[in-house]
């Protein structure tokens, strides 16, 4: 069997059914991925806390004829990986240059999301938002600033949304019933409060949406679907990119799903707005 042409990142966060075991190794490879290109099956079975067999079915798994096909892909992507860790903070010193170097980046981390997410899981995604009767939108650090995007694309279809406050989670989502909505965005390192959040509104019955940069997380794991994030950048953050993609494809596909409502909508509001626009 071939590799996959598909890289093997994308890989590890697009597999589907993993069984416990599988999970852990997932999560260990994705934890440690420049690292573990020098592992031995013995020491990624060690390191995972699972057995050689485990990890010989998930190379499988994975579409690899065995562990010494993926490892050749883990040594392909540590290549790759190492060199940028290397040059995190050395950004090229012109401008233009750094720009190329950022909408690079930016674009490997739309098309790892692109390829990550399946149709009916975004499908899904969609349903949730659309059918509930009120969302909150909840993340800390860059992650508010992402719930902060989602939001406003949400206002401006007409759905019932809060902003999340870190301060007060709880409360927050303490106002929510089964037919309302959380979405909780997290990435590393993960915000307990937000993990706190979520994992409370599930025990109240409330859907949980996530977005999440690993979706072996907590988060991913405690909601009712979870969404990957890609967000590999030049500065010791998350890129918010990827994020916007997928946030105005989720609020895009609601909107087409109801033309006629939403552009009465636009057209309502225009008008209300109107004295307050400047004159060109």
């Amino acid at each position: 069997m071939s590799a996959p042409k598909t890289p093997l990142l994308n890989r590890l966060h697009a597999a589907q059914d993993l069984s416990r075991s599988q999970r852990q190794i997932a999560d260990c490879l994705i934890a440690n991925m420049n690292e573990a290109a020098l592992w031995g099956v013995e020491e990624l079975a060690r390191k995972s806390h699972t057995c050689v067999a485990t990890v010989v079915r998930f190379a499988k798994k994975l579409e690899y004829s065995g562990y010494l096909e993926m490892r050749k892909a883990l040594v392909n992507a540590a290549k790759k990986n190492y060199g940028r860790g290397e040059q995190l903070f050395q950004a090229p010193t012109q401008a233009s240059t750094t720009l190329l170097e950022v909408a690079r980046r930016d674009v490997r981390n739309i098309e790892t999301l692109v390829q990550s997410i399946q149709e009916p899981h975004l499908q899904r995604a969609v349903k949730l938002v659309r059918e509930a009767r009120l969302r909150v939108v909840l993340g800390d650090g860059v992650s508010a600033l992402m719930a902060k995007q989602l939001a406003y694309l949400l206002v401006c279809l007409g759905l019932p949304v809060m902003e999340g406050n870190p301060v007060d989670f709880a409360t927050q989502v303490g106002l929510l019933e089964s037919r309302d909505l959380l979405v909780a965005i997290s990435i590393t390192p993960y915000t307990q409060e937000t993990l706190d959040a979520a994992a409370y509104a599930r025990k109240r019955g409330v859907p949980v949406l996530a977005f999440t940069d690993n979706l072996g997380s907590t988060l991913a794991k405690t909601a009712t679907l979870a969404l990957p994030i890609p967000g590999e950048n030049l500065l010791f953050s998350h890129s918010l990119a990827a994020f916007g993609v997928i946030a105005h494809a989720i609020a895009t596909t609601i909107a087409s799903q109801s033309p006629e409502k939403f552009l009465s909508k636009l057209r309502d509001e225009e008008r209300v707005a109107q004295q307050k626009f400047a004159r060109s």
